[in-house]
């Protein structure tokens, strides 16, 4: 169903680890592998004695060791580098050569690293991108902290957002846990929306899925017995399509009502929805969303619609 992904990374340790996931996307094909170079305060490189030149050259070299890790999941892995630039001039300027065009890297004039992100998945064809994050928020670092929120709340593409969290013992660093099995169990969240409604549809389409909860929360006074009637009926025609489901409809807060249901199931994967290109134009789904992505500790596919409010 994702054929093709766009995978940021900033050659992290998440990064690498979030690369064990794309082999665990059904029917992938081939991988682009984006590495934004942030060049768009020339204060700092002047401050830190770096040029665009050795910020590139670096850049370019650690892209290849990535896409050596790579190789081994027997998809195309397509290579990119871009760099964000910003120049500034005049007597409050930098003394640092402007960067000229070169045939191994794109230039971005201006803009941000998340609006790079999403110039590079409309170029490229792409509606899926997979992210890293660490524990329960998203994390401070180039592309796993405030990147990942601006490409949440921004971009146009679906968004996988991976969290790998951290044990220190004895001093070394190791991973907790990470993507495996990440279609094996799915927490499908809803609230019976044509846009939810299509999330349904997604799942139903996957191939692998070993079982799937669906769950809608009501606030406080509102008719469980209907919504329990709407989510048995998704069950009927995920069973029917050879897929275990079970029904859930807990009160109370929407969003700390999923991230504790996930918990308490163990899910692979958290599957939402969200509607339009201007995040707060939905109050409800669109905020509901957003409020699971930065609690969670469990990884999130957010599936986008273009349908208009």
């Amino acid at each position: 169903m994702f054929e093709k992904v766009l995978v940021p990374t900033d050659f992290s340790k998440y990064a690498h680890k979030m690369l064990d996931c794309v082999g665990e996307i059904p029917g992938l094909k081939e991988v682009v592998l984006l590495h934004v170079v942030d060049a768009s305060n020339p204060l700092d490189l002047e401050k830190h004695g770096w040029s665009y030149d050795s910020m590139i050259n670096e850049a370019q070299a650690q892209m290849e060791k990535e896409c050596r890790l790579l190789g081994g999941l027997g998809k195309k892995i397509v290579p990119r580098v871009k760099i964000v630039v910003d120049d500034i001039s005049g007597p409050d300027g930098v003394d640092i050569p402007r960067l000229e065009p070169r045939d191994d890297i794109e230039i971005i004039e201006g803009g941000s690293v998340g609006d790079a992100i999403q110039k590079t998945a409309d170029e490229e064809g792409i509606n899926f991108i997979i992210m890293g994050a660490q524990g329960k928020g998203l994390i401070k670092g180039l592309l796993l902290g405030s990147i990942s929120t601006d490409v949440l709340r921004h971009g146009k593409a679906n968004l996988m957002i991976v969290r790998h969290n951290l044990l220190e013992d004895a001093g070394r660093l190791e991973f907790a846990r990470y993507c495996s099995h990440i279609f094996s169990r799915i927490l499908l969240a809803t609230d019976f929306s044509p846009v939810a409604l299509d999330a349904v549809s997604f799942v139903k389409g996957l191939d692998g899925i070993g079982e799937v909860a669906i769950a809608n929360v009501a606030s406080r006074g509102e008719n469980v017995e209907e919504a329990l009637k709407k989510l048995h009926e998704i069950r009927d025609k995920l069973e029917q399509a050879g897929i275990r489901t079970t029904v859930h409809a807990p009160e109370g807060n929407p969003a700390k009502e999923i991230v504790s249901l996930a918990d308490k199931i163990d899910a692979s994967l958290i599957v939402m929805t969200y509607q339009g290109k201007g995040w707060l134009k939905q109050l409800r789904v669109g905020s509901v969303t957003f409020e699971v992505a930065q609690k969670t500790s469990r990884p999130m596919l957010i599936l986008r619609s273009e349908s208009k409010d």
